[in-house]
């Protein structure tokens, strides 16, 4: 009975003990925390939030009417270096006209520990930097003073808004783990939201109801109140009169919660974090009608096209009528006027590197001015397409770098392409933003996002933007192996389909010693010497690169034998995949082919003593494959290998299967060719 006691004794401490140690006060940071030197369940972590609560709530402001307030407190530790990145914070605040979202009581400190005291470090002015970062958008950074390894950070502010349409996303998760996180979110029952999480974490959500009470000043006159809950009438006596309500509570609970890690191919890693999302669907406030918000895709498209930045620029058509007249002069068959116009717009725009659904100076002013954002270059190009007799629409993109649209939203895209539907049947995607692109060759940004073509009667649908067959590079080799185990020879690569419009992109303004720098970088070869690159300016074509190379630490020789890699310096020498599990998608862009053809001569004296064997690995539902063969013929070894995978995004159920794969597939191209003096 004794030990049961105290055993019950134990727990009740312990409980105690962590009760206390999760009481979290703004300025009362702890000797423990600054002593801690690494985070107790990942001793990988370069820092770590300690706490972080959110409070975002939507208030009665009286003569600004409903307002919506996000209160943000977070302490962080920063373990070494590697985590003061962890020391700096943005907030981007939205303005839209008159209205105008702004930041208040912003508080900070830095605490570190100096011979056994705290010492305080207050954030001040020079560390908060105020910019313009769009049209719409202010950005306010800034960075905590006095940083030393083991510091502990910790901030706090509130931002006030007008838009209570527009609460930002929520995230549960980040690069570093959280210890603990808590967010409650409280709207009035006139607002209704819907709510949509991301992420492979569970979330830990409860939901209550709470009495609120609004207290009006009424004017003799009367009044009433508008959608945004402001008084539209003011006179000189006036009452005070009371609404009561209630208010719908969500909190979060989160603890523990481990850090998101980036793997290889992650594609947009935002789309994957964990995260909730709150997405007003209507208003409805007492005696007025109630105003919905984007339900449905329809109500997206229809918004759209009434507003004056989009349905009714795609209207206008006299700035470019004799243009378009006279570039299609004699032309009737619809691919060649397709093309006409597309290289007409795309050489005559420059892009200002503007992601926009919406135009900014408008068409007109564009075509005039030949620069724009993306939704004037082609809203204009879908325009004219249509003027010219073409099945023309404008197609909604979220780009690489954009959250994907989980429900209809208007602030779910950012970008605008054109689709043509030929009179065959064929759909055909364009965007003349891009110099290098062509017709169903779209820029990454857009293939790795999601894309929702609309049309004028409200419909619309979503379409996929990724290639439909696997891209091609080809690398061939012949070379030759001297008797002190150098290797010369020629080297060739041709890139083809969306690498090569890749190329274009990435390399076809550098100069060529840019260009053979990131083939020493990449292949760690010693010497690259007449390079040559050709088909850069024939689009739709390949592009070849080739030049002569010297490689001095490919082969290891011990006492009369050669050691060397079949593929020598084009060999993947680890898996790039080297976690146990993955919870979310493996993204590749596009499918690929990686084709090897190496020729390569057996120095004088020396004979083949031992050559990989072929093989071949393949992936289920025929997602991808490796195929390896070799030979030796008058004294040349032939080696010609394969790496396809054809699918764009592979799910991360398989993803312990493709591990394997490529670790097979290292396996057989790390195995050594033995070379013995004869």
């Amino acid at each position: 009975m004794e030990n049961f006691k105290n055993a019950l004794l134990g727990v009740f401490l312990l409980l105690i003990a962590t009760g206390f140690a999760q009481e979290y006060k703004f300025g009362k940071v702890s000797k423990e925390e600054l002593s801690e030197t690494a985070y107790p369940l990942d001793k990988t972590a370069n820092a770590a939030i300690l706490y972080e609560n959110k409070n975002i709530y939507i208030k009665y402001i009286k003569s600004q009417g409903f307002q919506l307030i996000t209160e943000v407190v977070k302490r962080i530790k920063l373990y070494n270096k590697d985590g003061f990145e962890y020391a700096s914070d943005e907030v981007f605040l939205y303005k839209r006209g008159s209205d105008e979202e702004r930041i208040t009581d912003l508080k900070g400190t830095t605490y570190t520990l100096s011979e056994g005291k705290i010492v305080e470090t207050k954030l001040k002015k020079d560390g908060i930097f105020k910019s313009k970062y769009s049209e719409n958008y202010e950005q306010q950074k800034f960075t905590m003073p006095a940083l030393k390894e083991g510091s502990v950070i910790e901030y706090k502010y509130k931002i006030i808004s007008p838009f209570f349409s527009r609460i930002d996303r929520i995230y549960l998760q980040q690069e570093i783990p959280i210890k603990r996180l808590d967010v409650k979110v409280e709207s009035p029952e006139y607002f209704t939201f819907k709510k949509f999480s991301t992420g492979y974490l569970p979330v830990n959500l409860k939901e209550s109801k709470r009495s609120d009470r609004i207290v009006f000043t009424n004017s003799a006159g009367g009044g009433s109140v508008d959608n945004y809950g402001r008084r539209t009438a003011s006179q000189s006596r006036s009452s005070q009169s009371s609404l009561d309500f209630s208010v719908n509570t969500s909190k979060i609970f989160s603890r523990n919660v481990p850090a998101f890690v980036v793997e290889p191919f992650s594609g947009n890693v935002e789309n994957y974090i964990s995260a909730i999302s709150y997405e007003l669907s209507f208003v409805n406030f007492p005696g007025e009608p109630i105003k919905y918000y984007s339900t449905t895709w329809e109500d997206v498209v229809k918004t759209i096209y009434a507003s004056n930045n989009f349905g009714d620029e795609l209207k206008k058509k006299s700035y470019y009528q004799e243009d378009l007249k006279t570039l299609l002069s004699g032309i009737s068959d619809e691919e060649e006027k397709m093309s006409k116009v597309f290289d007409y717009v795309k050489n005559r725009m420059v892009w200002n590197n503007k992601y926009r659904v919406g135009t900014t100076v408008g068409v007109k002013k564009a075509y005039k001015e030949k620069t724009g954002n993306a939704a004037e270059i082609n809203l204009m190009l879908t325009s004219m397409l249509t003027s010219a007799g073409l099945d023309a629409n404008p197609v909604l993109v979220s780009t690489s770098n954009r959250v994907t649209a989980l429900f209809p939203t208007l602030d779910g895209f950012n970008y605008v392409i054109t689709r043509v539907k030929l009179s065959n049947g064929k759909l055909i995607y364009l965007d003349a933003t891009d110099k290098y692109g062509l017709p169903n060759i779209l820029p990454d940004r857009v293939t790795r996002g999601e894309g929702r073509v609309i049309g004028a009667n409200n419909t619309s649908q979503r379409v996929d933007l990724r290639p439909k067959k696997p891209s091609l590079i080809r690398y061939s080799m012949q070379c030759e192996i001297n008797g002190e185990g150098e290797v010369k020879g020629k080297f060739n690569v041709r890139h083809m389909d969306y690498l090569a419009h890749r190329f274009r992109v990435m390399h076809s303004e550098k100069d060529d010693e840019s260009k053979v720098k990131r083939f020493k970088k990449k292949f760690e070869i010693d010497e690259i010497e007449e390079y040559s690159v050709k088909g850069i300016d024939q689009y739709g074509k390949g592009i070849s690169e080739s030049f002569n190379f010297a490689a001095y630490d490919q082969v290891e020789l011990i006492e009369n034998e050669m050691y060397f890699s079949p593929l020598l310096f084009l060999r993947d020498k680890e898996n790039l995949f080297k976690s146990d599990k993955r919870d979310y998608p493996i993204d590749f862009g596009h499918g690929f082919t990686n084709a090897y053809m190496l020729n390569i001569k057996i120095p004088e004296g020396y004979q083949v003593a031992e050559l990989p064997e072929a093989g071949v690995f393949k992936l289920p539902e025929d997602t991808g494959a490796f195929t390896f063969r070799s030979n030796v013929a008058n004294g040349v070894i032939q080696i010609i290998a394969n790496e396809t995978i054809n699918i764009a995004v592979i799910t991360p159920d398989f993803y312990l299967t493709l591990k394997q794969f490529y670790n097979q597939l290292v396996e057989k191209e790390n195995q050594q060719v033995v070379l013995k003096k004869i």
